[in-house]
């Protein structure tokens, strides 16, 4: 059976260096195979200087060759990625196909915007599940939770 396959996105700047560093490596390390995309290809940069490669931009994801898609939080999710018509209408279309539809943080508002969650951003669990969709609130800010529960929390639902 050939490997699942999950596309990261996350912004080109500002981007949480954990929220994407922690779960990626936890996928790989469960023989998951992750791309990343951005709203640009090449190099983005997160909030504490982590370097990450973007391999397409987010209108090149086909969601008929991933197993889900999961935003990543930070400063730049809610600059670029927040009211993003590519991305919103991506989650949309994971979500008709019963694809794992994830974000963490503050890319939970472009998970709002396609109306796939509430807005129950300052409160509430540590991560909300309907159905295919995980919502998971900013590990800073949430005492307990972090976002290499997450990546394990995305490795149980794949």
């Amino acid at each position: 059976m050939p490997a699942k396959r999950v596309v990261f996105v996350i912004a080109p700047e500002g981007f949480n260096d954990h929220e994407l560093l922690h779960p990626k490596g936890i996928l790989e390390r469960e023989g998951i195979d992750v791309i990343v995309a951005s709203t640009i290809l090449g190099k983005c940069r997160g909030m504490r200087g982590a370097e990450a490669e973007s391999a397409m931009t987010i209108e090149e994801i086909d969601p008929s060759e991933y197993d889900g898609i999961v935003a990543v939080g930070g400063n730049g999710a809610l600059r670029y990625l927040s009211d993003n018509e590519s991305l919103i209408n991506l989650f949309r279309r994971f979500n008709e196909q019963g694809k794992l539809v994830s974000a963490i943080g503050r890319a939970r508002h472009a998970l709002h915007s396609a109306g796939l969650f509430g807005s129950n951003f300052s409160w509430g669990p540590e991560v909300e599940i309907n159905g295919n969709v995980i919502a998971a609130r900013p590990p800073a800010t949430t005492p307990g939770w972090n976002s290499k529960r997450f990546g394990h929390l995305l490795v149980k639902h794949l």
